[in-house]
C-alpha cells in the first residue's frame, strides 16, 4: 500500500508538470468511455434486461404470418381456450383485449386505454405491485369477472397525482364502476394499458382475444410451431373470419418489438467501442511521446537500482489514474448522454418496459472498462520505456531524445489504426445518412404536413343503430370542419396513411381465375382524397349522399389496376370482399357489405404498407359499410396544429360533454418521423456523431505525433535552414513523415469498409462500399489530417535557425 501511495504521489507530481498532456488524455478518454457508457446503458436496457417479467425468456409471441411474412398474433375465442391449453409445449397463457374507454363521473371525461386481461395476468407476469394488490384467479372463482381495476404507474401519477388514497376508490369507465385495488410498478407497461381489469372469454364465437404464451422450459421453437400450426389451422376451418392460410412463427418478445433494430443497436455499440479504441490509441501515443522525453529520468532511476518491474508499475499507475479520471468525467457526461439518447430513440422501436439509465451494472461495466483501458493503452509504452539505454542516455543531453525506432514504428501503427477505424466510422455514417435522406424523400403519394390523425370516442351505449351511428359520425366530422383553422376533415376507419390498413381478400368479377387476391380495404369518407391531396386519375369519387346510403361503389388505386385489371378499363368493373361481412357485437354493418362494388374511379398510389414496402392494391369504399364504436379522422389544418386541436376538443366538448378525443393524437408528419424514418434518423445521427468524435480524436493524435517529432528534430531543422533549405522543403519533410502512415491507414479503412459491407448494410440500411461515400469520407479525413499536420509543420518552418542550433 505504501508503494502504491508513493506511485500515486509521484504520478500527481508528473501530471502537474504536463497539464496539456493530462487535459488531452483525460478529454480523449472522457469521450471514449463516456460514449461507451451511454451506449451500453441503451444496449443493457433494451437488449440485455428489457423486461421485468418473471421467466420472460420463455414468453413468446405466436405470429400468424401470410405469404409476405406478416400477420396478426394468435387469436383465440372462448371455445378455443380449452384447445389452446391442451398444447403440450404450453406452460401458461393469458388473454388480452384493449379498447379505448372514457373515464367518466364528476370530472371532464378522459380517454383511457383499458386492458381487459385474464385473471391470471399478474400471476403469469410475476411482478408485485408497488401499492395495494393485483387481481388473481381467485377473484373470478365464481365464474364472472369482478369490477376491479389495477392502475398503471403513469396513469396513477397523471390522473391521481400519485396519491396512495386511490386504493379502495371507485373509478367510472364508460359509466361502469370499478374499485381500484392496486398500482403496478413503472416498468410494468404491458399493452401500454392505463387501467388493467379482469375479463373472462365469452361464448360469442366472433369475439377474439390475443393469446400470450409462455413455453415450458427447454421447448424448441420448431416443435412448438408445429403444435400451434395445427391449432391455427383448426381455428381457420371452424371460422371463415379467422385468418386463413397462415404459417405460425414463434418469436421472442424482443424479436417482435425490435426486429432488425436489435442488430442496429449492437452495431452502434461496436461503433462506440471503435471510438473508445481510437481514444485509447490517442493516449497511448501521448504516453509514448511523453515517455520518450522522460528516458533520461528512467535511465537515472535504473542506474541507481530501480527494477524494470518498478518502472512498469509506475507507468501503469499513471495510465490507470488517467483512465479512472477520464471514466469519472465520462460517467458524468454519460448521465446527460443517456437522457438525450432515451428521448431520441424512436418511440415505437423499443420495449416501453426498458429502463434506460446509468445503473449499478452500467457503473460496474464502466469501472471495468476504465481499468482495462488504462492497462491496455499503458502496457505498451510501459514495456518499451522500461528498458532505457543507460550509457547513451546518461551521456547525452537530458532535454531531447528522438526515441527508439521501435517507438517510432509504434507511433505509426497507432496512427494508421486510428485513421483506419475513423474512415470505417465515416463510411458507415455516410451510408446511414444516405439511407436517412433516401427515406425522408420516399414518395408518399399524399401530403402529411398539417394533417392531424385523431380518434373520437362516443359514450358507451350511444348510437345503438347503424343509422344513428352514421349520423353521429357525420355530425362530428361536420362539426370539426366548422372549427376555425380547419381546412378539411375526413373519416378514415381502416387505413392509416403510410403505415398500414385492413388487408382483405377480394374478388374481381372480370377475373374469376384470381384466387387468394388481397387488397387494402380503406373505409373512408370521400373527403379523404382532398384532405391527403391524393390525385384523381380517372372516373369520379363517391359523394356524401352515396356514403350516407352505403352505395355499392368503390375507388381503386393504380397498383390495383396494374395487378388485377391490366390494360383494360377499370371504370365499371366490379370488386367485392367477403371479409367486409363481419360479425362482431361492437360493429354495425350496412346491408349486403360483401356484395359487388362498382369501380367508379382511380386515384394515385399512396403508401399503405410502410415506407420500405411497395404500395399494395387498395380499394376505397364508403366508411358507412362498417361502423365501429369510435371514429377515426384525418383533419387538415391551416394554422398551428396544436392550437387547432385544442379548439377541436373544446368544440366537441360543447357538442357532447361525454365525447372524448383519444390520447394518441398527433400529426401525420409526427407519425412519419416516428414510425416512418425514426430509426434511420437515430442511426444516421449516432453514426455521424461517432464519426465526428473519431475524426477529432484522430486529428488530435496526428497533431501530437507530428508536434513531438518536430520538437525532437528541432536541431536538424535548424541545421537544414542554416544551410539554406526553404520553408517549403521543411514543410514537405514534416508532412512526408506522416504521409506513409496516413496512406496505410486509409488503405486499411477502405478494405474494412468493403469487407464489413454486408454487416453494415443489413443493419444501417445503406452501403458503406458505395464509391462516392468512400471517396467523400477519404477526402474529408485526409483534409483534416493534413490540417492537423500543417500546424506543427508550419511552426517548424518558421523557427529561428540560431535558436534551433542552440537547442539542446
Amino acid at each position: 500500500m505504501r508503494t502504491l501511495l508513493q506511485d500515486l504521489h509521484f504520478a500527481f507530481r508528473q501530471f502537474r508538470k504536463s497539464p496539456g498532456f493530462v487535459m488531452t488524455a483525460i478529454l480523449s478518454l472522457m469521450l471514449g468511455i463516456g460514449a461507451t457508457t451511454a451506449m451500453f446503458s441503451v444496449v443493457y436496457g433494451i437488449l440485455l434486461d428489457p423486461y421485468p417479467y418473471k421467466d420472460n425468456n420463455r414468453m413468446v409471441h405466436i405470429q400468424l404470418n401470410d405469404k409476405n411474412g406478416r400477420g396478426p398474433l394468435l387469436l383465440v375465442n372462448g371455445s378455443g381456450v380449452k384447445d389452446l391449453q391442451k398444447i403440450p409445449s404450453l406452460d401458461d397463457v393469458f388473454l388480452a383485449r384493449n379498447n379505448q374507454q372514457n373515464l367518466t363521473g364528476d370530472q371532464i371525461p378522459v380517454s383511457v386505454n383499458v386492458g381487459m386481461y385474464s385473471p391470471n395476468l399478474f400471476e403469469y407476469m410475476g411482478v408485485p405491485p408497488i401499492l395495494g394488490r393485483e387481481f388473481t384467479r381467485a377473484d373470478a372463482a365464481s365464474g364472472s369477472a369482478p369490477p376491479l381495476a389495477v392502475l398503471s404507474y403513469l396513469f396513477w401519477q397523471r390522473q391521481f397525482g400519485g396519491s396512495r388514497e386511490v386504493l379502495g376508490k371507485n373509478i367510472e369507465l364508460d359509466h361502469q364502476l370499478y374499485t381500484v385495488i392496486g398500482v403496478v410498478p413503472p416498468r410494468f407497461t404491458w399493452g401500454d394499458s392505463d387501467v388493467y381489469i379482469p375479463a373472462l372469454p365469452t361464448a360469442d364465437p366472433n369475439e377474439y382475444s390475443l393469446a400470450f404464451v409462455k413455453l415450458k422450459p427447454g421447448t424448441k421453437f420448431p416443435v412448438a410451431e408445429a403444435q400451434f400450426q395445427a391449432l391455427a389451422d383448426q381455428f381457420a376451418k371452424q371460422n371463415k373470419n379467422y385468418p386463413q392460410d397462415r404459417k405460425v412463427k414463434i418469436v421472442t418478445l424482443n424479436e417482435q418489438v425490435l426486429g432488425q433494430f436489435s442488430g442496429t443497436l449492437t452495431l452502434l455499440f461496436g461503433a462506440v467501442l471503435a471510438l473508445l479504441v481510437i481514444g485509447c490509441a490517442n493516449v497511448s501515443i501521448l504516453q509514448l511521446a511523453r515517455g520518450t522525453a522522460r528516458q533520461h529520468e528512467f535511465a537515472v532511476r535504473v542506474s541507481v537500482g530501480a527494477a524494470r518491474a518498478r518502472l512498469i508499475r509506475q507507468l501503469l499507475t499513471e495510465s490507470v489514474l488517467l483512465s479512472v479520471t477520464g471514466a469519472l468525467v465520462g460517467v458524468l457526461a454519460a448521465y446527460k448522454g443517456v437522457a438525450a439518447l432515451s428521448t431520441f430513440l424512436p418511440y415505437y422501436s423499443f420495449p416501453h418496459e426498458a429502463a434506460i439509465h446509468v445503473n449499478s451494472t452500467v457503473l460496474a461495466f464502466t469501472a471495468g472498462v476504465a481499468v482495462l483501458t488504462g492497462i491496455l493503452f499503458g502496457i505498451s509504452p510501459a514495456w518499451q520505456l522500461s528498458r532505457p539505454q543507460l550509457g547513451h542516455l546518461i551521456q547525452a543531453s537530458n532535454a531531447k531524445h528522438s526515441g527508439s525506432a521501435h517507438n517510432r514504428h509504434t507511433h505509426r501503427l497507432l496512427i494508421a489504426g486510428q485513421v483506419a477505424l475513423t474512415l470505417l466510422l465515416m463510411a458507415a455514417a455516410g451510408a446511414a445518412m444516405k439511407a436517412f435522406v433516401a427515406r425522408i424523400h420516399t414518395p408518399l403519394g399524399f401530403d402529411p404536413d398539417h394533417v392531424i390523425a385523431m380518434n373520437v370516442g362516443f359514450p358507451k351505449g350511444a348510437n345503438p343503430t347503424w343509422l344513428a351511428r352514421l349520423n353521429a359520425n357525420e355530425l362530428v366530422r361536420k362539426t370539426i370542419t366548422e372549427v376555425p383553422g380547419v381546412d378539411t376533415a375526413s373519416v378514415s376507419n381502416t387505413w392509416f396513411p403510410g403505415l398500414g390498413g385492413f388487408v382483405a381478400k377480394i374478388e374481381v368479377q372480370s377475373k374469376p381465375s384470381l384466387t387468394d387476391a388481397q387488397a387494402v380495404a380503406c373505409l373512408v369518407s370521400t373527403h379523404e382524397f382532398l384532405t391527403l391531396r391524393i390525385p384523381l386519375l380517372a372516373g369520379r369519387l363517391y359523394d356524401d349522399a352515396e356514403n350516407m346510403r352505403a352505395a355499392h361503389v368503390a375507388v381503386v388505386n393504380q397498383s390495383f389496376v396494374k395487378q388485377f385489371i391490366g390494360d383494360g378499363d377499370p371504370i365499371g368493373q366490379r370488386v367485392r370482399s367477403p371479409m367486409l361481412k363481419v360479425e362482431q357485437p361492437s360493429l354495425l354493418v350496412a346491408q349486403a357489405p360483401d356484395d359487388w362494388l362498382e369501380i367508379i374511379g382511380v386515384v394515385g398510389d399512396a403508401k399503405n404498407d410502410g415506407l420500405d414496402h411497395p404500395v399494395k392494391p387498395a380499394v376505397f369504399l364508403p366508411y358507412s359499410f362498417v361502423l365501429p364504436t369510435d371514429e377515426s379522422l384525418l383533419v387538415r389544418v391551416t394554422g398551428d396544429p396544436d392550437v387547432v386541436l385544442r379548439s377541436i376538443k373544446e368544440r366537441l366538448r360543447q357538442l357532447n360533454p361525454e365525447m372524448v378525443v383519444g390520447g394518441r393524437t398527433h400529426t401525420l408528419l409526427w407519425w412519419m418521423e416516428t414510425n416512418g424514418w425514426g430509426q434511420e434518423r437515430f442511426i444516421a445521427t449516432l453514426f455521424s456523431l461517432f464519426a465526428v468524435l473519431a475524426l477529432g480524436l484522430a486529428a488530435t493524435g496526428l497533431y501530437s505525433v507530428v508536434s513531438f517529432a518536430v520538437t525532437q528534430r528541432t536541431q536538424e531543422v535548424g541545421i537544414r535552414m542554416a544551410l539554406g533549405a526553404p520553408r517549403t522543403s521543411i514543410i514537405r519533410l514534416v508532412l512526408a513523415s506522416t504521409g506513409t502512415m496516413l496512406g496505410f491507414g486509409v488503405a486499411i479503412g477502405l478494405v474494412l469498409s468493403i469487407v464489413l459491407n454486408g454487416l453494415v448494410t443489413s443493419w444501417v440500411k445503406g452501403s458503406p462500399r458505395d464509391p462516392l461515400t468512400l471517396l467523400a469520407s477519404a477526402i474529408v479525413l485526409l483534409l483534416v489530417a493534413v490540417g492537423a499536420c500543417i500546424i506543427p509543420a508550419w511552426r517548424a518552418a518558421t523557427i529561428d535557425p540560431m535558436r534551433a542550433l542552440r537547442t539542446e
